[in-house]
C-alpha cells in the first residue's frame, strides 16, 4: 500500500513517519459506525454533550506537548502560534460546553394550546452524521476538533473527520484525545471517526454517501466549489458549509488616517505578512486615495511590508502556488511590482506588493482574487466615484475594513452600505486578521467567501448549521 509523509518547512524535508490512506472498506466501516452512533448520540442530553466537550479539553491538555511537536514539525508555524491556536481550541470547547448547559433550552419555542387550537413545541434536532474536512492553515482551530467538529458534536451529530494531509500526525494525536474522552464517558466510538487521504478519493466517497448529512469545510474556492458540486448532485442533496477564499478589501477614505500613517502602515503590514499571510482574513486589497497623504501612506505601507520578517509557508505546494500567483500579478503591471530582495530560507514566503490604478484593476478580474500568502494589491483611486465603482464590482468577502473619520468623510455611510452588500464583517479603523470566538462574531460572507452567508463558522451560533427544527403539535 502506497504511503505518504508530511513535510517540515523549517527543515525543508519530509517528516519520517509514513501514513497510509484509508481504504474503501475502512471508509465504509467508519460511515456505518457513524450512522449507528448518531441514532443514540442525537438523543443524549445537552448536559452529557457538555461533559464530553470538557473531557476532550482535559485530554488535549494532557497530550499538549506531543500535539505541539507534531504541529510545529508539520506546519512550520511557531511554538508561539501553537499556544495561540491551542488556547483558542480549548476556548471553543468550553464555550460550547457552557452554551449547552445555559442556552440550549433557548433554541426551543413553545406555544400553549388555546380554544380549539393545539399546542406547538418546536425543538432543535441534530441533522445527522457530519463530515468535517481539516484545513491546511489551522491544524487545530479549523481541523480535527476545530469549530466545525465542536459545533457538530454539541448539536448531537456524529462526526467523521477527513484529516488534512499536510498535518496528519497532529490530527491523529487530537483524534486520540477525542476517542479517549469517549471511552472515559462510556460513549460509542462511532460518535467520532477519523480518516486519512492525501488525494480526493476518500473525500469523494464520504461526500457522496447517503449517510453523511452535512459538510464543514475551510479552504480554497476550488476545493469548496468541488465539494458543493458533489453534494448538490446527490440523489438527496445536503448542505455544505464552506468558508473559502477572500481578498478582504481595505478602504482608506480621504479623512481619518492622515495623522496616523505611522500607526496604520506597520499595523497593516503585520496583518499582510504575519505567519506568511496564511490567514483567510489577511487583507489583500488596499484602496488608497491619490493625494499627498495617500501617496505617503502607500510608500510607508510598501516599505513596512518589504522590510517585514519572512515566515515559513505551510507546504511546498502552497509556496509554489503562491509564486505562480505572484508571477501572474507581476505580468499584468511589472513596472509597479515591488518584492522583498535578498536570500530567504527555502520555504519562507517572499512578500510582494503590486500597485495599480482603477482602470488596471477593473480590466483584470483576477486581481480581485485571493493570493494566499504575504501579498497585497494597492489600488490608487482618484475620487469617490472611482472608489465606489471598484467596490460595486467586488465579489463576496469575509471582511471589509474602512479607515476614516465618519464625521469628516462625506462618503463614509455610502462606503459602509456598499461593503455591507459584499462582506460578513466590517472593521472600522483596524485590521481584519484575528477572528475572535464570540457570539457577536460573524465569520462568513456572500459567495465565494462562504457557501451560505446566513451562517457563521465561529461562535456558538455556528451550532445552527448542524441542527434542523421539528415541531410537535398536540391536540390533547
Amino acid at each position: 500500500m502506497r504511503g505518504f509523509q508530511t513535510f517540515n518547512p523549517q527543515l525543508n524535508d519530509f517528516n519520517p513517519i509514513k501514513y497510509c490512506s484509508s481504504t474503501y472498506e475502512e471508509v465504509e466501516l467508519a460511515l456505518e459506525k457513524s450512522q449507528k452512533a448518531f441514532l443514540s448520540y442525537s438523543k443524549t442530553s445537552p448536559t452529557l454533550r457538555s461533559e464530553l466537550l470538557l473531557q476532550i479539553t482535559q485530554e488535549l491538555e494532557t497530550a499538549k506537548s506531543t500535539i505541539e511537536a507534531f504541529y510545529c514539525s508539520e506546519s512550520g508555524l511557531s511554538n508561539a502560534r501553537f499556544e495561540i491556536e491551542f488556547t483558542r481550541t480549548i476556548f471553543q470547547l468550553t464555550s460550547f460546553s457552557d452554551f449547552l448547559l445555559n442556552n440550549w433550552k433557548q433554541l426551543e419555542t413553545y406555544t400553549p394550546a388555546s380554544q380549539n387550537l393545539p399546542s406547538l413545541r418546536k425543538k432543535p434536532r441534530a441533522i445527522g452524521p457530519v463530515l468535517v474536512m481539516g484545513s491546511s492553515n489551522f491544524p487545530l482551530a479549523y481541523s480535527t476538533i476545530g469549530g466545525d467538529s465542536v459545533a457538530a458534536l454539541a448539536a448531537g451529530c456524529s462526526v467523521v473527520v477527513k484529516a488534512h494531509p499536510m498535518h496528519v500526525g497532529t490530527s491523529l494525536e487530537v483524534s486520540n484525545c477525542i476517542l479517549s474522552a469517549l471511552r472515559k464517558l462510556n460513549l460509542e466510538e462511532g460518535i467520532f471517526q477519523h480518516l486519512i487521504d492525501d488525494g480526493f478519493q476518500v473525500a469523494t466517497q464520504l461526500i457522496t454517501d447517503a449517510r453523511i448529512q452535512a459538510v464543514g469545510f475551510t479552504g480554497s474556492i476550488r476545493g469548496g466549489r468541488a465539494i458543493m458540486d458533489l453534494a448538490s448532485k446527490r440523489k438527496s442533496p445536503i448542505p455544505v458549509f464552506a468558508e473559502m477564499g477572500s481578498a478582504n478589501p481595505v478602504v482608506f477614505l480621504e479623512n481619518g488616517y492622515e495623522e496616523k500613517i505611522n500607526h496604520f502602515a506597520p499595523l497593516f503590514a503585520g496583518s499582510i505578512c504575519n505567519d506568511a499571510g496564511q490567514f483567510c482574513t489577511k487583507p489583500g486589497l488596499f484602496f488608497i486615495p491619490k493625494s499627498e497623504k495617500g501617496n505617503e501612506l502607500t510608500t510607508r505601507l510598501i516599505e513596512e511590508v518589504i522590510e517585514y520578517t519572512s515566515f515559513y509557508m505551510l507546504h511546498p505546494s502552497i509556496q509554489n502556488n503562491f509564486e505562480l500567483l505572484k508571477k501572474e500579478r507581476e505580468s499584468l503591471a511589472a513596472n509597479s511590482w515591488i518584492e522583498k530582495k535578498g536570500k530567504l530560507k527555502p520555504l519562507q514566503g517572499r512578500q510582494a506588493i503590486l500597485q495599480v490604478d482603477v482602470k488596471e484593476f477593473l480590466a483584470h478580474n483576477q486581481l480581485q482574487e485571493e493570493v494566499f500568502g504575504p501579498f497585497a494589491l494597492i489600488i490608487s483611486y482618484e475620487n469617490s466615484v472611482e472608489l465606489k465603482t471598484c467596490l460595486a464590482k467586488l465579489g463576496g468577502q469575509l471582511t471589509g475594513s474602512i479607515v476614516g473619520d465618519s464625521s469628516k468623510s462625506p462618503d463614509f455611510d455610502e462606503v459602509v452600505d456598499l461593503l455591507a452588500l459584499k462582506v460578513g464583517r466590517i472593521i472600522l479603523n483596524g485590521i481584519p486578521t484575528g477572528v475572535r470566538v464570540d457570539d457577536a462574531m460573524n465569520h462568513g460572507g456572500p459567495y465565494p467567501a462562504s457557501s451560505d452567508s446566513r451562517f457563521t463558522a465561529v461562535g456558538t451560533q455556528s451550532i445552527t448549521r448542524f441542527l434542523r427544527n421539528l415541531t410537535f403539535q398536540n391536540f390533547d
